[in-house]
């Protein structure tokens, strides 16, 4: 058994291979979707250099047996993720120690240098609970969760108020309203007609190999007079081997909430998905959120635990 830290340029194909073939083992999202991890490298890179943090990628680690990636931590900002292929579970407790030895980095330290240390696991498995508990980890109520929809098995429609328009990436070209109506979305004490962000990791988002088979969906406003009219935002990566996709981010901006356009826009990227042959469409989900994607159609598949451990930073 070999332990290595991931590589970008050696070990990018490697690493996908391994996570397309975890999905297409389990049929679920046990192990992060290839999609995901492009998200992670193609523009969670940028927005961590933008915000003065280390670049989560450079804390993936890799477990090989024969030359075969058998284990990976993938962390995502200040939590890890631990994937694991089947018949060696018994790796996990390896992992954990060598996260807690080698990813603190990715966390901020207390004031008395402790760090509050984050491991993420799927109830659905079991035994990371088990183990994570049985060393004095510390389950948060907050829970999140995996979501799906069959596109399809969908019979949905585009339902929105007048005025209100359904558009894809490659029918909206103003690519600087698009991604500041996605961060206004995030951040609404930013909201302003005329906001403007950095455009790195939109930018950064187009070297991702998946690129070309992934689209934008969003609904404008035709009605306003602002230069930035778009009023809900998302981006769906496509993995064609897989017949996947993976939607995020997913942003409205809180004055456009409450009219029926988040839901509108859900049903556009699951139209799109039919046509372009996805078999199965996920969205990650925190708190109210969950209700948001149910009612839109998509159906939980998973819950996710937090688990907190105070250790030396």
């Amino acid at each position: 058994m070999e332990t290595k830290r991931f590589d970008l340029e050696k070990d990018l194909k490697r690493l996908e291979n391994y996570l397309r073939n975890q999905y297409l083992d389990n049929r679920n999202m046990t192990s992060w979707l290839p999609e995901r991890l492009h998200d992670l490298i193609f523009r969670m890179t940028a927005q961590e250099k933008d915000a003065g943090k280390p670049n989560s990628y450079n804390y993936i680690y890799l477990w090989e047996d024969d030359g075969k990636i058998v284990g990976c931590i993938l962390p995502d900002g200040d939590a890890i993720y631990i994937s694991i292929k089947k018949g060696y579970e018994v790796l996990y407790k390896t992992i954990v120690s060598y996260a807690e030895e080698n990813c603190k980095p990715l966390f901020k330290k207390n004031n008395d240098g402790s760090i509050d240390f984050l491991v993420i696991a799927n109830d659905s498995l079991g035994y990371p609970r088990s183990y994570l508990e049985s060393i004095g980890y510390t389950r948060q109520q907050e829970e999140d969760y995996d979501n799906f929809v069959l596109p399809s098995e969908t019979n949905v429609s585009i339902d929105l108020p007048a005025g209100y328009r359904l558009v894809y990436g490659d029918e909206y070209t103003d690519e600087d309203n698009k991604w500041s109506a996605c961060n206004l979305g995030f951040h609404p004490d930013l909201e302003n007609p005329n906001y403007r962000n950095g455009m790195a990791p939109y930018n950064l988002r187009k070297n991702s190999s998946m690129y070309k088979d992934s689209f934008e969906c969003m609904v404008i406003d035709e009605k306003t007079s602002e230069r930035n009219n778009v009023c809900s935002y998302c981006f769906v990566y496509v993995d064609k081997e897989s017949k996947t996709a993976f939607v995020e981010p997913v942003s409205t901006r809180e004055k456009y909430r409450h009219k029926g356009i988040g839901t509108a826009m859900m049903h556009g990227v699951m139209l799109r998905c039919k046509e372009l042959g996805v078999e199965k469409c996920y969205v990650n989900s925190y708190d109210w959120r969950k209700k948001f994607y149910n009612a839109a159609g998509f159906k939980t598949e998973d819950t996710i635990g937090f688990y907190h451990r105070k250790i030396n930073g």
